[in-house]
């Protein structure tokens, strides 16, 4: 498939997790392996499905016998998720991390049970329709979370050549790195709006879209309320020079509740002062947070 996928830091860490592990062909998915690689005493019951941590390192997974086994598999994955990175932190944390790993769980099952590293050394068909349908039975998922995961990968594929072509044009010297421009008069608050993928999780922005044509101070952190109602609005399909995508890297989490602070200095590193508008994914946002 197509190299310019965009490989989030999420799916990155699982990557590497999995290749530490020698888990590197789609059989190596089931539940009987990953449990023993991961030290996971698996048990089915008829109730919800939770995991605790037994002792350190060890962990017994309880998973709900009444799903089909597909719906089990991804059950496991996101129990997993919490095992792995969540255990020991949840007493009497507050409710925006609480949802935080929840949204990263819900991740964490795309990444884990469909590895974009493991489908590009495949043969998928180039039909649509039928590249989905081998999906899910190579990767033994429920049909409907397959179509998801190709239509998310579809998206990473855009944002990669987004993100390629931001690259081409800074390097092609077509995007001005020092800006001259003196500001002697007060910015004027930045302007945000939300895109919404209403294919997705349509309870939160997917992306929050940032605004200012007198220039940001690049010198300054910008400080982004997150839990606040915007105007929706689209992301153009095509990039643009005076655009900049925000990465997980590039924020910080303050103490001032439902704020995330972009730190500008590295943006312009990366983009050149230029820039009037910038894309901060909510996914960079729960990466921030939970790192």
């Amino acid at each position: 498939m197509n190299d310019n996928y965009h490989t989030p830091p999420l799916e990155q860490n699982i990557t590497e997790l999995y290749q530490r592990h020698n888990i590197t062909e789609p059989s190596h998915l089931s539940i009987e392996l990953l449990s023993k690689k991961f030290n996971v005493w698996v048990h089915y019951h008829n109730k919800r499905s939770k995991g605790i941590e037994i002792s350190k390192g060890v962990y017994s997974m309880f998973l709900d016998n009444r799903l089909p086994e597909d719906s089990q598999r991804l059950e496991f994955f996101h129990e997993l998720c919490h095992l792995l990175r969540h255990v020991g932190n949840q007493i009497m944390m507050p409710e925006q991390f609480t949802k935080a790993q929840e949204n990263e769980a819900d991740r964490f099952v795309f990444y884990a049970a469909i590895p974009f590293f493991m489908i590009k050394r495949t043969n998928i068909p180039s039909n649509r329709g039928e590249a989905i349908g081998y999906i899910a039975r190579k990767f033994k998922v429920p049909l409907n979370f397959a179509r998801k995961r190709f239509e998310q990968i579809e998206d990473r594929v855009r944002q990669g050549e987004f993100l390629s072509a931001l690259d081409y044009i800074a390097t092609s010297g077509e995007l001005i790195r020092d800006s001259h421009i003196s500001y002697n008069c007060t910015r004027a608050e930045a302007h945000i709006q939300a895109y919404y993928n209403w294919d997705g999780d349509c309870s939160r922005p997917d992306t929050l879209v940032i605004e200012q044509p007198e220039g940001f101070d690049w010198d300054k952190p910008l400080d982004i309320e997150v839990e606040r109602n915007y105007e929706s609005c689209d992301i153009p399909l095509y990039p643009s020079k005076e655009s900049a995508t925000v990465l997980s890297g590039d924020l910080s989490i303050p103490d001032r509740r439902g704020y995330v602070t972009i730190n500008l200095s590295r943006v312009a590193w990366r983009h050149g002062k230029a820039v009037s508008r910038l894309y901060l994914p909510m996914e960079a946002i729960d990466d921030a947070i939970n790192f």
